[in-house]
């Protein structure tokens, strides 16, 4: 008898507390139908400062793809969501926009993108910090990211 590797979603595992403003049922079922419509992502993570116990206005979510997969998801509007910011790694380095508020481009590179376990990260945003009396200055934040989803592999 031969066993196959099959991909199989279960977004169960990958869930986590931190899911700043969005359940656990409606982040599994916006990432089920995600993962439905385009099956080259290969990983979500939740951007922010997981941390402060804020819930963001707009959620931040980082895809690990490519750029066929972000065309995909830049056409699939039924799945854009106003309360999102998708990013889309396209080549394991550069992201852009998928959807969202803000169009952003950038790199994992820049933002010293570094994967401290199986399901967290850190990376650093630049911002601008205003003191009263003062012009603004641009400093740089240290931000964690968390593992929210990725697909299993299952022997069937």
């Amino acid at each position: 008898m031969r066993r196959e590797a099959h991909t199989a979603v279960d977004i169960r595992p990958a869930l986590r507390a931190e899911n700043h403003g969005m359940g656990d049922s409606e982040l599994a079922g916006f990432l089920t139908r995600l993962h439905e419509r385009c099956r080259g992502i290969r990983a979500v993570w939740a951007l922010g400062n997981a941390d402060d116990g804020a819930c963001p206005a707009v959620r931040e979510l980082l895809a690990f793809a490519d750029r066929p997969t972000l065309e995909r998801l830049r056409a699939a509007e039924d799945l854009h969501r106003a309360d999102v910011q998708l990013l889309v790694v396209v080549d394991g380095d550069r992201f852009e926009t998928a959807w969202g508020p803000c169009r952003l481009s950038g790199s994992l590179a820049r933002w010293a993108w570094r994967q401290v376990s199986p399901d967290v990260a850190y990376y650093d945003e630049s911002k601008w910090a205003e003191r009263a009396g003062e012009g603004g200055t641009v400093v740089r934040v240290r931000r964690k990211a968390r593992l929210v989803w990725e697909p299993t592999l299952a022997l069937q």
